[in-house]
């Protein structure tokens, strides 16, 4: 179980970290393209929450055991 939420953790991580990066770097004005800055940014929220919640459930894991 601890495997499988620090990879899913990770993964989410990595995830929101590439589709934010994607979003500084590849900027396009909402105004042409307002999908885009709206569907990445909601990408970005979504699977760093999920890291988030993924760690969070390692830690308590942790707690657990003892």
């Amino acid at each position: 179980m601890k495997a499988y939420l620090l990879t899913t953790g990770i993964i989410f991580g990595l995830f929101a970290a590439g589709h934010l990066f994607e979003l500084v770097f590849e900027w396009r004005s909402p105004a042409s393209d307002p999908w885009f800055t709206f569907g990445v940014a909601l990408i970005v929220l979504v699977s760093g929450a999920l890291s988030v919640w993924a760690f969070r459930l390692l830690k308590s894991a942790g707690r657990a055991d003892r």
